[in-house]
């Protein structure tokens, strides 16, 4: 058994198919079944059942993966560490963010960051979690940072910050800013909300559930700045994270009113694939997005206790 191989393995019991393991590994369906067959002659049991909807592990399978994640894991730690026994932080970065820290936490982050790191090349990618689960997964990112602790083969999640939701709305609203609300108390509200297939969206119906509030009207929009534009020059209103408005607060652009009697809880993880370490960069990235996203924690807080 080598290396590849044991890729090839984990790409297979990941995707649950033949054909999207080659397509994720860059080879031909024959050439990976050949492979796998190998693995399975090599080690005297099959790995898979094969049936015409895909394929499942065997017990034998899943003893395997488990081993292979934690050897490719340290494979790529050695390699990792050998090559920044320079010192130099160097290489690139490719990064994904949920839109609430693109907008907040991110370009605080990534300026203390480029200025330490000058020779390390970004890319950054913004979207709701189940698109960058999705891309984590697919190994097109190194991490990203999502709302909720995704369950996902080959995936691990990790607690980075523990944030709240708010009710944010248009000066016509009649709400006054930072008057602390229990939605449970609202009259019918017209809210703008996104759309049903991100997680986002979840979190915000189990709130809206839970406080029984009563929804006059609503439209879905996957844009926060559309959003958050639409609401203030609106009498509409949105539940949203509390760092995607903290920065209009000396603005008084847009009315946030902390939630209370339950807190409207949002949480931020960081994703990544479990065979893959993060590099230095990343890893100082990461601490970065940490340090921000708790200064904002810090914010919140204090602007909630004193309204």
């Amino acid at each position: 058994m080598d290396i590849r191989q044991l890729e090839q393995f984990v790409a297979v019991y990941e995707e649950g198919s033949f054909s999207s393991a080659a397509r994720r590994e860059n080879c031909t369906q024959p050439a990976l079944s050949v492979q796998i067959r190998n693995l399975e002659e090599e080690f005297g049991v099959a790995l898979f059942t094969r049936s015409r909807r895909g394929v499942t592990p065997t017990v034998a399978g899943k003893r395997l993966y488990s081993r292979g994640l934690a050897i490719l894991s340290a494979v790529a730690d050695t390699r990792i560490a050998v090559r920044e026994l320079s010192g130099d932080i160097t290489g690139s970065i490719t990064i994904g963010t949920v839109p609430s820290v693109s907008r907040s936490a991110l370009p605080a982050a990534l300026s203390r960051f480029t200025e330490a790191h000058p020779n390390v090349e970004l890319t950054l990618d913004e979207a709701y979690g189940g698109t960058l689960t999705e891309r984590v997964a697919a190994g097109e990112l190194d991490f990203a940072v999502v709302t909720s602790a995704v369950s996902h083969e080959g995936i691990e999640a990790t607690l980075l910050a523990e944030h709240e939701m708010a009710l944010v709305s248009g000066p016509s609203s009649g709400f006054k800013p930072f008057d602390r609300v229990r939605l449970k108390d609202l009259p019918p509200l017209r809210m703008v909300l996104p759309t049903r297939r991100h997680a986002i969206r979840q979190l915000i119906d189990t709130h809206i559930a839970r406080a029984e509030l009563v929804i006059e009207s609503s439209i879905e929009s996957d844009g926060l700045n559309t959003t958050l534009e639409y609401v203030r020059h609106s009498g509409w209103s949105t539940l949203t994270a509390v760092a995607s408005v903290i920065d209009t607060v000396e603005s008084g652009t847009l009315i946030i009113n902390p939630i209370v009697r339950p807190r409207a809880d949002l949480d931020y993880y960081l994703i990544r694939q479990m065979r893959q370490p993060l590099t230095g960069a990343a890893d100082r990235l990461v601490n970065l997005l940490r340090e921000e996203l708790a200064g904002i924690t810090k914010r919140w807080r204090t602007l909630s206790n004193n309204s």
